[in-house]
Order: structure tokens, then sequence, then C-alpha cells
């Protein structure tokens, strides 16, 4: 099976050697680092939407809080979604000039209660609005000189700061930062960045696009911005991973994707959909699309026939049955990092419940197996149900490719 790499991660420890966070570092498909000309707005999207709504090969990589570098458009653009405080470190390159506006953004961030570190700090008095407010200091052991390494440990000593040594190689040098008083460590003497697998996954353009123009809209509902979403298998995958993220505490599991999107909020969807629009990759193919997208809207259609089952759970639970040959990784793995309801989820691996009946007669009737029908009674519903399926996927498609 084959995965691209999405990210690198490198461990930050404790005095103790504990593992306390993760940096995670932007890598391409081919896990190489950032070549110049190098687009650090771009790479920080890259990392935040593969950390977030990427389906991982190690799907529990994410359990300690994330460091990850923001550079001044970031701050300054206020685009951040409002991932979980505690899940997330924003820390602040050293070339961002600490301008009254930047002060600004880091003072409404803090106040959200982000953790704001200073990464490979040089001290000079400009930075002091900055230290008022953050919480750790990192400082690149390897940049600076003994005189200098000590003159910058006794200033920043003076505010409420954790220390951070970045680039510790050596034992010694981990001893001798340990006397200094720095609290926090990373680099080769504890580990090599780790190289993240998994699948990235894309969306199609003008659904996108189409999603972007319904979000700017006064008359928005969560039933407008579905009836784009399900156009597009991944963007319904992307948008429950995102659900399923750090950012939320959800009181209970999606049986549709209007929930998602209810628990996501316009706001917060319109943040991500931008971060999705900027990192777009080739998406699969139409024939596997189609036929994941038929198999949903018959679901859909047909679940009047069967009892107490809510058409928006059976088009979701259609839409997710072909996830897995869309990855090509098994269906109990992908389940396992989205938030959808018992009931959606024994239907898909189980194929058991009413809903996993539902499923099973569409599918048996797609594929032209009739006589595995549960109730053959419904066969004259499936044959109307696959015809207006059909027209609505061809409609769809032909509106995604223009043509």
């Amino acid at each position: 099976m084959t995965f691209s790499i999405l990210l690198a991660r490198q461990p930050i420890l404790d005095k103790e050697l504990n593992t306390i966070a993760y940096e995670l570092l932007y890598r391409d498909a081919e896990g190489m680092g950032p070549q110049l000309p190098f687009d650090g707005t771009q790479a920080t999207a890259e990392v935040l939407l593969n950390a977030y709504s990427s389906i991982f090969q190690d799907s529990r990589i994410r359990t300690l809080p994330a460091f990850i570098n923001f550079n001044a458009e970031w701050l300054y653009n206020g685009n951040l979604p409002a991932l979980k405080p505690d899940a997330l470190v924003l820390e602040v390159l050293e070339d961002v000039a600490i301008t009254e506006k930047i002060v600004q953004r880091l003072h409404i961030l803090s106040d959200k209660g982000y953790r704001i570190a200073l990464d490979d700090f040089f001290y000079d008095k400009s930075w002091e609005p900055a230290l008022a407010l953050a919480k750790i200091v990192k400082i690149d052991i390897q940049q600076l000189s003994p005189v200098q390494l000590i003159a910058h440990v006794t200033e920043l000593k003076k505010h409420q700061v954790t220390l951070l040594a970045e680039k510790v190689e050596t034992h010694d040098e981990f001893e001798y930062c340990k006397k200094l008083g720095f609290k926090l460590f990373q680099g080769y003497f504890f580990c090599r960045p780790q190289l993240i697998e998994g699948r990235t996954l894309s969306c199609n353009d003008l659904t996108t696009l189409q999603l972007i123009t319904e979000l700017e809209s006064e008359d928005a509902t969560a039933q407008s911005l579905e009836a784009i979403v399900c156009k597009d298998p991944e963007l319904v995958l992307r948008l429950l991973k995102i659900v399923n993220s750090a950012r939320f505490s959800l009181s209970r599991n999606i049986s549709s994707i209007s929930e998602a999107i209810i628990a996501l909020g316009v706001d917060e969807l319109k943040k991500w959909v931008l971060l999705i629009s900027t990192t777009q990759a080739p998406h699969t193919s139409n024939a596997l699309i189609q036929e994941i997208l038929v198999r949903a809207r018959m679901c859909e259609k047909i679940a009047d026939d069967y009892d107490a089952i809510n058409p928006s759970t059976a088009f979701m639970t259609g839409m997710l049955s072909g996830i897995d040959a869309m990855l090509n990784l098994e269906l109990s793995d992908i389940m396992e990092q989205l938030p959808v309801s018992s009931e959606v989820s024994t239907a898909l691996l189980e194929q058991s419940g009413l809903l996993g009946q539902l499923l099973n007669d569409v599918k048996h009737y797609m594929a032209g197996e009739w006589d595995e029908l549960n109730d053959p009674n419904l066969t004259a519903s499936l044959k109307q149900a696959q015809e207006e399926s059909l027209l609505w996927v061809l409609d769809t498609l032909k509106d995604i490719n223009g043509h």
C-alpha cells in the first residue's frame, strides 16, 4: 500500500526526557524539507490541513500538543481556525516584525488561550511586547556563542517564560542547558524529525469555489451548504476528520453532513475551506466518484422505504461506504478517525442493523444481485432510486468537470 509523506514531527522533551509535545514540520510528498524559493504561508497551511484533516497511516500520532510555525501573514490575516488551545502552540517566527498590529493579534490569540512561543529567539528590546505575552522562548544554541547564550538566559529570566533549547546535539549540551535553566529541549541528540505517512485528501476546485460562494451568502443554511458538500466524497471525509480533530469535544457523534457543518459553524467552515482551496491536489477518478455518489444518493432516496432511517444519515452512510476504495485503506482504520454515530459505524463495518440492511440492498441492486435483496418488493423503488440518482450524479459531474 502506497502512502505519501504528510509532514514530519520532532519531539520536545522536559528535563526528565519525557516527550511533552511535538513540533510539526513541513515536508513535501517525498519527505523533503523547505526548498528555496519557499512560501512559509503555504507551508503552514499544508501542515495545518494535513495535521487535522488527513487520514494517517498511524491514526494515533496526535496525542500531544503541536508546535506549528506562524509567519507574519498568518498572524495578520486572522484566518487561523479555532483549534483547541491546549492542542496547539503558536510559534512566532524570528523574522516577524513586532509591530503594534502584531502585538494586538498576539493579545487576541493569548486571550483565547493559545500559548505563544517565540522561535529562534535573538533578544533585542523590540521583542519586549511579545515577551510579555509569550509562554515559551526557543533558543537555537548553535547560533549563539557561550557568552551570548548566558546573556540571553540572564535577560529572559526577568520574564515569565519557559526556556526551550533548540538544536541540542550532544549529551554535554543537554546537561549544560539544564544547568543554565532551560526546562524544555529539542534536537538531534534526542530524535531527528520523524516522517509521518498517510493519505492527504483532495477536493474538487469547483465544489470548493461553490462552497466559498455559498458561505459568503447571508441566506446560507446547513442544508444549502450540505447540498454542495455532498457532491464531493473527499470533501465530506475532510469535513468529518476536521470535526473529529483536537479542536472539538463533541457530546455526540455525527449522523449527517449537516450535523458536521453545524458542529463546525459557518465561520470555522469558511476558514477550513479557504485552507483547502490553497492546498488542492489532483482528486480521485470520476469513475469511482460516480460510483460512490450514486450509492449515496440511492441510500438517501430509498430511506423512506425503511422504518425510522433519516435520509441524511443514509446518504452519509452510502458516501462513506466507498471511502476505503478511494483511499486504498482498510475501512476500520478510517472509521477510527471519524466521529460517526454507532448506527453508521455498525452499518459500515458489520453490515448489520436496519441501516446496514439498507446499504446492502443498494449495493446488491447496483451489482445486479437482485436475489440477495432483503425484500424483493423493494425492486421497483430501488430501480427508480437508481435512475434518479444517476441523473443527479451526471448533472453534478457535468458541473464539476465544466462540460
